[in-house]
Formats: structure tokens, sequence, C-alpha cells
């Protein structure tokens, strides 16, 4: 039986070989990863607790990584893959931040940022979609005629912005249309008082109160906005309506005349001028004063009365 021997040479071949197999199965490199950490203060130091931390590729890809400031205000988040990020700050009530951030294999990237709280007024975005929502919901729901969602919509609202003069408009109306006159009266009165350019609003609050049959409080509104009825013959009138049923026939008689001077075509002005000239037996003024009102409204649910009225002023002894 032959022999078989290893020689040196050939043995030496062999481990080089084996060498080289092993080197080629190298195993895959390791990801290269780091941290991001960072503390988020008040313009006096103080830390912001509860901030949502939002860590993101700036090239857009990826999910989103998110997480919360602590009591300390800080946050940490550790093996990120080594790239440059987008990190985002929000909480509500506060003007939002944003920072960019490069991660280094192995080491901590560090954010020192301070927040700062939006003036009074001013909503966050999460704040300002709520408003938006809470309005959209009200004007659904005056719309379907559900005023008492109405009403829970604009509160709504006006909890995140309560110096809202309309808002307090629209509320008062779906008081109004679930007959709460009393609610009513008093959203119209916060309308006014934030905005006194609101005529509507103030003399909403006189009408109300003259459903009520409050006719001092009636009057009383209407002599607010005085000031602001100039030349509107239809609120002129209406102030008059008021103090004649307060009584005040003299005030009321100078205001019809008011409303005939702001707009000579406003036909129930004339009716009631020739009511007064009656009163005070001017049976000439009167006769004018009924002659224009026809003229004015000749098929109106009146003229058949004033008719009658003008053909016994014509013709007293008939």
């Amino acid at each position: 039986m032959q022999s078989v021997h290893w020689t040196g040479a050939r043995k030496g071949g062999l481990f080089v070989i084996a060498v080289a197999l092993l080197l080629s199965l190298t195993a895959p490199a390791l990801a290269q990863r780091g941290a991001i950490r960072g503390k988020i203060s008040d313009p006096d130091g103080n830390p912001v607790p509860d901030v949502q931390v939002s860590i993101v590729l700036l090239d857009g890809g990826g999910q989103a990584i998110r997480m919360k400031t602590n009591d300390k205000g800080e946050f940490i988040r550790a093996g990120i893959p080594v790239q440059m990020y987008r990190v985002s700050f929000e909480l509500e009530g506060w003007e939002p931040l944003q920072a960019m951030v490069t991660v280094s294999n192995g080491g901590q990237s560090f954010i020192n940022e301070t927040m700062h709280p939006l003036p009074e007024g001013v909503l966050s975005q999460a704040q300002a979609d709520r408003a938006n929502g809470h309005q959209q919901a009200a004007q659904d729901a005056f719309q379907d005629g559900d005023f008492g969602r109405a009403v829970t919509e604009w509160q709504g609202f006006l909890e995140l912005l309560p110096n809202e003069a309309p808002a307090y408009f629209n509320l008062a109306a779906a008081h109004e249309g679930l007959q709460d006159l009393p609610a009513a009266i008093d959203a119209y009165e916060r309308a006014y008082a934030l905005d006194d350019s609101l005529l509507d609003a103030i003399m909403a609050v006189g009408d109300l109160h003259g459903r009520q049959k409050e006719w001092e409080q009636a009057l009383q509104a209407f002599d607010r906005a005085m000031e602001l009825v100039e030349g509107n013959a239809v609120n002129l009138f209406n102030y008059a309506v008021y103090a004649s049923n307060a009584g005040k026939i003299a005030l009321a008689d100078e205001f019809y005349g008011k409303a005939a001077e702001a707009d000579p075509e406003f036909a129930p002005a004339h009716l009631q001028i020739g009511m007064a000239r009656a009163r005070e037996e001017d049976r000439e003024g009167a006769i004018a004063a009924f002659e224009r009102f026809l003229e004015l409204d000749p098929d109106g649910a009146q003229a058949v009365m004033v008719q009658e009225i003008l053909d016994q002023l014509r013709n007293p002894g008939s």
C-alpha cells in the first residue's frame, strides 16, 4: 500500500486557502447610530414639560419619532441612524419651534431651545382647528334648526376666543331660537360691550325687552344706540314705537318724524305721523300724512282703514 506524505509546501498552501475563505465570510457592517437629546425652557429659564417632540428625517422619509418632554423639560432618543433630522416642538398655547440636527455615530446631538407663550388672543394651530370646527358645527346646527346644539358649539368656540363679538351675537340668536330671551339679551349685551358698532345687537336687546313688555328697558337699550341710528329709518321708527309703548308720546312723535326724514318713502312713519297730527287736531297735517302713506302703500293691510280715516277728515260733517 502506497503511503501519502504531506509536504511542508502543501500544508502551507492549504492554510493560506483556508484563511482566504475565512476572510471572505465577513459579517455585515454594524449600522451607525447616535442619539438626540434636549431641553426646552420658557423665557425665564423654567423647564417646559409635556412638549410634543417630533423627530423626522430632513428629506421627509420614514415615520416620525414622537415623545414628550419630562418634568425637567428634557427628552432623549437613542439609537437613531446617522442622518440629518428636523425636530419640531409643539405645546398648546405656545409658539411652535423647529430645529435641524445632524446625528453622528456614537454621539449625542443636544438641542437647547426656548419656547414662548402665544400672545393673548392668538391660538395654536390645534386650537384654531377646534375653533373652526365649533364655528362650522354651530352654523350647521342653526341652519338645521337645532338651536340647542348651536348654543353648545358657540359656547365651545367662545371658550377659545372669548372676545369675539360676532360669536356672542350668533350665540344670542341661538338662545332666541330656543325662546330663552334672558340668555339672548345677555349674549347680545356681551356682543355690544365688545363692539359698540354692532347696532343690530343693541337694537335686538331693545326688541327682546319689548317682546317681554319691558318698555323702559327697551327704551334704555335704544337710548344707547341713538348715536348709531342716525339716518336709519327703521331703527328710528322702532325707537319711536317703544317710546310710545313706554308712554312717552311726544318722544315717539319726534322720532316718527325723524324716520320720515331719514327715508321719505318709509310708509309706516307717515302713518304714525298722521295719527299724531289727528290727535293734535291738526286736520290738514293728518290728511297730508295719510295721503302720503296711501301713495307709498296703496294695497297694504292698513290702507282701507287709512282711507276711511281720510274720508272722515275730508268730510267731517258727513
